[in-house]
């Protein structure tokens, strides 16, 4: 009975008693506990490497998932909007923050929330991870006009996913985990990890007490941050 009052504990309930990324891996089934310090993870990406990212969201057509991040590689973006034409167009998961695959990676791991994934890589390596990637679950109707602006079809291993191949492409895997050591640091000055976009224990173990409603001291493109809000939170498997 215990296990069953945990289990329905809804995300925003969590995120509203200050959890951490594990508090979430090891209580829900739904990385949406995790989408504000997700968000943040992102913006940092885009503050090491500006322009590498960009909205989707107001992209005629496009429905995103609910744990699915409205951000895509530039390219990538552009060839999804010259694709679907304004068309709605289903995308259930796109670019995904290393604190979301930590989740997955945990489930996964561990045999739970085995009706969400089957499969998943160690953060650090996931396709989604890498900017380019989405999963479009009618991909049977899209994968022509997907494939024709530089998306490549994984094929029968994981039918509904996409990876940009196109002008612009670029894979930030490697930042996607330093972006994670950059704010861990700037929050934690006394408990510093290697900032080398390498997943390792140090990192891993940092990953799964930060919080999941985002650090206090947020992204900056400067160096110089300063503590902000963690952004509102809101009320998925190539390699996954």
């Amino acid at each position: 009975v215990h296990f069953l009052q945990i289990w329905i504990v809804p995300d925003r309930t969590l995120f509203a008693a200050g959890a951490t990324v594990g508090d979430v891996a090891r209580t829900a089934c739904s990385t949406a506990g995790v989408k504000p310090l997700a968000q943040q993870l992102l913006a940092e990406v885009n503050c090491l490497r500006p322009d590498t990212l960009t909205s989707i969201a107001t992209i005629p057509g496009v429905s995103l998932g609910a744990g699915a991040l409205p951000q895509l590689n530039v390219g990538a973006a552009r060839g999804l909007r010259a694709a679907n034409r304004g068309e709605a167009i289903t995308i259930s998961s796109s670019t995904r923050a290393t604190a979301q695959q930590y989740v997955l990676y945990y489930w996964y791991q561990h045999g739970r929330c085995t009706s969400v994934v089957s499969l998943a890589a160690k953060p650090g390596r996931s396709n989604h991870e890498s900017g380019v990637a989405i999963d479009v679950p009618s991909y049977s109707a899209w994968k022509s006009r997907l494939t024709a602006q530089g998306f490549r079809w994984l094929g029968a291993s994981d039918v509904v996913h996409f990876d940009y191949q196109g002008a612009g492409a670029v894979d930030i895997r490697s930042l996607a985990v330093k972006a994670f050591q950059r704010l861990w640091n700037r929050n934690h000055p006394s408990d510093r990890i290697a900032e080398d976009g390498v997943w390792g224990d140090a990192t891993a173990s940092r990953m799964d007490r930060a919080p999941a409603g985002g650090f206090a001291i947020g992204p900056s493109c400067s160096g110089d941050a300063t503590p902000t809000p963690p952004p509102t939170p809101t009320p998925t498997p190539a390699i996954v």
